[in-house]
């Protein structure tokens, strides 16, 4: 059942490119296995740099590839961190034209909420983005309309929930459309809350695995961990937030973890298990991120 459901879907979330981490696959062998398992698209991600360069790489030397990839920028300092110039660029980084980033990611690493979290020094959290009280900034406000402006996905980041829920507001009001929520370590209260804003919530079979427990080097030579979900909590999520608004992914590449086709197909077995259907599953895993990307 589970390799049935894999034909036609998406991964949207798979870290394969170069990494202070070492990788447990790169993007030859995601893309042969995916094209294998006829799967649709795979989405590529990296705190580092800007992906939507070798999705453009792959499209244009790989002409017959049935297989859809794409990629976008995290806005991480080592990627240029958050500035209008730095997402404008991402937008035309590509050997075609009108084919840059299919997402711009707010922080993940270098927001003072995660850096807390992983009890960072004071001069290390004090430099990292953050949502303030009174909204966001000038900057991240162009950032938006440039956002709503190309009809691209918002992804929100790993921002507090209060944040989050700030941020998303803000970019409705000016006319953002396709917003991404990566919602792993949000509570009911917080799903429900931004409900209201009609975004897709992403939940990642990362957050339920092995690595949550390790220690890791994410963006600097540092170790720490990383905030996991158990399933109860998840099946809970998902119930609230709906599977029509709903889209999972591997966010696999890691090295301890299976490669991400086997992560995602143990991630939508995990969710069958849950006692999803397969229609639910197919509006996760396949209608949901084929609109929200435009694939």
């Amino acid at each position: 059942m589970t390799i049935e459901l894999l034909k036609g879907s998406v991964d949207n979330h798979i870290h394969c490119c170069p990494h202070i981490n070492k990788r447990s696959t790169n993007i030859f062998e995601v893309i042969k296995k995916a094209e294998q398992l006829k799967m649709h698209a795979v989405g590529l991600m990296d705190n580092f740099s800007n992906t939507s360069g070798y999705a453009s790489l792959v499209k244009k030397y790989l002409p017959k590839l049935k297989l859809k990839v794409f990629g976008g920028l995290i806005m991480e300092p080592p990627s240029g961190g958050v500035s209008y110039e730095n997402a404008k660029i991402s937008l035309n980084y590509s050997y075609f034209q009108n084919d840059g980033a299919k997402f711009i990611s707010f922080p993940t690493h270098h927001t003072r909420h995660i850096a807390k979290l992983e009890k960072r020094k004071k001069n290390y959290i004090k430099n990292c983005f953050y949502i303030p009280d009174t909204g966001p900034t000038q900057e991240t406000m162009k950032i938006l309309e440039l956002i709503a402006q190309k009809n691209i996905v918002m992804n929100t980041g790993h921002l507090s929930a209060k944040e989050t829920i700030n941020l998303v507001k803000c970019a409705k009001k000016i006319g953002v459309k396709k917003i991404l929520i990566p919602s792993n370590t949000f509570n009911l209260t917080t799903i429900t809350k931004l409900k209201k804003f009609r975004p897709k919530f992403e939940f990642s079979y990362f957050f339920i695995s092995k690595a949550t427990d390790i220690p890791l080097t994410h963006v600097d030579g540092e170790k720490h961990k990383i905030q996991g979900t158990n399933e109860k909590l998840l099946k809970i999520l998902i119930k609230t937030a709906g599977p029509k608004n709903v889209i999972l992914s591997s966010d696999c590449g890691v090295s301890i973890l299976p490669k991400p086709h086997i992560g995602f197909s143990n991630f939508i077995n995990h969710i069958q298990k849950l006692g999803f259907s397969k229609k639910e599953i197919e509006y996760m895993i396949k209608i949901n991120p084929k609109k929200l990307f435009n694939l």
